[in-house]
């Protein structure tokens, strides 16, 4: 089924849109809907399965996913977190534009979670968030808040933590909008795209 002009094919990822011209052409998977508390994944075929349901009554801040084409430092596409006005269903893709980061390691390794809105021509009512002081100071605490306790001890089987280990998230800062773009670079690099 074709999109019509300003709009992408669902899952193509392929579609010249308006929205890919006016921003840095970044594409997004999502795999979890903002709000949900059913942690998803897609695997190397691209199937969507389900991970397993958060144990606490936390539910992801933003649309959460991955940028196809890029390698992060745990070797999966880079993370991202989506803000969007309605939660995006699992699978779909989106153009987006990085307005900055969350700097976090996961059990040693570097696990950066870039933070976006959607592209320009995908929802304009998201133009003037330039920068992560854009984003509301509500939604940076849930953010850095869920992810704090993501994988706390009260985690530990279904979330691959051992009984009365140390939480194995670190976070490290906020990175703004530069940083962001640099980091999509580099991992983009990494990935020899």
């Amino acid at each position: 089924m074709a999109g019509s002009a300003g709009t992408a094919v669902a899952g193509t990822g392929t579609a010249q849109t308006d929205a890919a011209q006016a921003d840095p052409g970044i594409w997004m998977q999502v795999e979890i809907p903002a709000g949900s508390r059913i942690k998803y994944e897609i695997d190397a075929q691209g199937r969507l399965f389900v991970d397993r349901f958060l144990p606490g009554a936390e539910s992801y801040p933003a649309n959460y996913g991955g940028l196809p084409g890029t390698v992060a430092g745990d070797g999966d596409p880079l993370d991202a977190l989506l803000v969007t006005r309605e939660p995006l269903p699992a699978g779909v893709r989106i153009a987006v534009r990085p307005i900055g980061l969350l700097r976090m390691r996961d059990g040693g390794q570097a696990d950066d979670k870039l933070i976006a809105v959607p592209a320009a021509g995908v929802d304009a009512d998201y133009a003037q968030w330039q920068d992560l002081a854009d984003l509301p100071p509500g939604l940076r605490l849930r953010i850095k808040a869920f992810f704090a306790g993501y994988k706390s001890t009260t985690c530990t089987a279904e979330c691959g933590v051992a009984a009365g280990t140390v939480n194995p998230v670190q976070l490290r800062g906020w990175g703004g909008a530069a940083e962001a773009m640099q980091l999509f670079r580099q991992v983009q690099q990494r990935a020899g795209q």
